[in-house]
């Protein structure tokens, strides 16, 4: 009846296990006791072999604190936690952790509480049962290694089904920060079987490098179709006319067009097209002895090359006779010599708007100038060597000027009489300040008759002139804007007289007034401009902070 009630309770055990508390027996002569017994009388024993182990075994020794409701490979796990379970000090709760002492403990508590062994044993029985004990720990081990290899090769496949998304009990081992060395399990989580199908999805270096075409120095990069259409041996280029690849090369810099010059023949006839190099912005640039031939046979239309420094030779030696298509040059307060800007201007015959402020010239200079009869703007401000000749020469030619600014380039009494005397009857636009010593009244009575269209007259810093010259300015009919500024022989009283002048807007007269008669005439002038503008505009091509076009056209793409 007893062995019946003993079989029933472990039966009981097995379907409903339940937590086992450690022994609060510290006895050690009862522990030993108990685990002879347990190897004595036990129904069951631990056979040599790992493959006789079976589930109730198991039950026995601890494992059923974990579900069985998932598959086998939840049964599995509980093989590894039943190796590396074992129990806190701190805690009367199962903690899993690597330790084969757990398995001792077990079997103690369990046959101290069940059965009465005889605990008077000797001790080399002792040493027995315990290392009895250690080897079949060992065949534990083993075999619970044999089912991880397995487990890990199984589970991988229905990994993201519904029921397997659970926690993996095996990824939990290491529990309380209790880690055995000898016997760590190094399971990794579900999730490392994702990321090695996503490794293995990657491309490998192999076809990435069948892809590279190497050499010593570089290498180039195509897809299978680039190299498709390479292999063809087919220059798609060549299919292309001229005006589509003009068309493209418009959109490009002029560094890009130069460095596309370098790449064929047909590249290097098409970057020099004219139509490309309508437009140079060079300003503040060194220009390479020879390179301002290149730029002139392109067949620049507008070129800014203010404050450039030009390089000798600029010109070959030998250069034979070509017509430039120049018809805007800015050369203010550029570096260039006599014998550079003469060769430049012998090839231009076009030109409609010159700028050559601070520049020195001569005699030869000023023909090729005047060669130009299509010339509508010249600007000669601060200008050296012009004398009565040149100037005569030029204001016969240039038939067709509108704008002229000659001021301070130092003219003598004669240049100036050369420039009232011939000067084109089409001029609306004069600026001949500086004359100090050498305009006088009478010379602005001759021009009064030349050009009767004047819009725009600057007499600055003419200290010749007398209060008689206010009579010969009133006989311009169109006149709209006069700079009389610092002609000290002029009275304040002179200039309320040019009220009587109605087409004139604008009046300069720095330097002349003191702020209580500059109130006065303001009064006597209501309708009139007094000092607004500083600097003449007068054929300058910039005025104020605009850098980027000349005249009013750009000099930029």
């Amino acid at each position: 009846m007893s062995s019946r009630k003993h079989r029933g309770s472990e039966n009981m055990e097995n379907l409903c296990p339940v937590t086992r508390k450690r022994s609060t027996n510290k006895n050690p002569v009862s522990v030993v006791g108990a685990l002879v017994s347990t190897t004595k009388s036990s129904h069951y024993e631990h056979p040599s072999s790992p493959s006789a182990l079976t589930f109730e075994a198991l039950e026995e020794m601890g494992i059923g604190m974990l579900d069985s409701e998932e598959s086998s490979s939840s049964a599995l796990s509980a093989i590894a936690l039943a190796v590396s379970a074992t129990s806190d000090d701190n805690s009367n709760e199962t903690t899993p952790c690597a330790s084969v002492p757990r398995m001792v403990h077990q079997h103690t508590q369990r046959l101290s509480m069940g059965s009465t062994g005889d605990t008077t044993l000797e001790i080399p029985a002792v040493e027995d049962s315990l290392s009895m004990s250690r080897q079949s720990a060992e065949k534990l081990q083993i075999l619970a290694h044999a089912k991880r290899s397995a487990l890990g090769s199984e589970g991988s496949s229905n990994s993201n089904s519904p029921s397997k998304r659970l926690r993996n009990p095996l990824a939990a081992v290491t529990c309380n920060n209790q880690i055995d060395g000898t016997a760590s399990l190094n399971f990794q989580p579900s999730t490392s079987r994702l990321a090695q199908v996503r490794q293995a999805k990657k491309p490998s270096t192999s076809q990435i490098t069948t892809r590279i075409v190497a050499t010593d120095n570089f290498f180039v990069f195509r897809t299978p179709v680039m190299s498709a259409h390479i292999s063809s041996g087919i220059n798609y280029f060549e299919r292309l006319s001229d005006e589509i690849l003009l068309d493209i090369f418009k959109w490009l810099p002029k560094k890009t067009l130069l460095r596309m010059a370098t790449v064929c023949r047909r590249f290097n006839r098409c970057s020099r097209d004219e139509t490309l190099w309508t437009r140079l912005d060079l300003g503040l640039r060194t220009i390479r002895p020879g390179a301002l031939e290149q730029i002139v046979r392109r067949g620049v239309l507008v070129i800014r090359l203010a404050q450039a420094s030009i390089q000798e030779p600029a010109f070959a030696p030998l250069t034979e006779g070509f017509r430039a298509r120049l018809q805007y040059l800015d050369l203010s307060m550029a570096s260039i010599t006599r014998s550079s800007l003469l060769t430049l201007l012998s090839h231009c015959r076009q030109l409609k708007k010159i700028s050559l402020e601070n520049i020195e010239l001569d005699d030869a200079i000023c023909a090729e100038i005047a060669k130009n009869e299509a010339l509508e703007a010249v600007n000669l401000t601060m200008a050296s060597g012009l004398t009565a000749n040149s100037v005569r020469l030029m204001m016969e030619s240039l038939t067709n000027l509108s704008s002229l600014n000659i001021s301070w380039t130092d003219l003598s009494a004669d240049a100036v009489t050369a420039l009232v005397t011939h000067i084109s009857p089409n001029l609306i636009r004069l600026n001949i300040a500086g004359c100090r010593r050498v305009l006088f009244d009478s010379h602005v009575a001759s021009l009064q008759k030349r050009c009767p269209q004047l819009l725009e007259l600057d007499l600055s810093d003419c200290n010749s002139l007398t209060p008689t010259v206010i009579t010969a300015i009133m006989k311009f009919k169109m006149l709209e804007y006069l700079s009389v500024s610092r002609c000290y022989l002029i009275p304040a009283t002179k200039f309320i007289e040019l009220k009587s002048m109605p087409s004139l807007t604008y009046l300069d007269i720095f330097g002349m007034l003191s702020d209580t008669a500059m109130e006065v005439l303001e009064k006597q002038l209501p309708k009139m401009g007094i000092n607004k503008f500083i600097h003449s505009s007068v054929s300058r091509p910039t005025v104020g902070t605009r850098r980027t076009s000349i005249w009013g056209l750009r000099t930029r793409d």
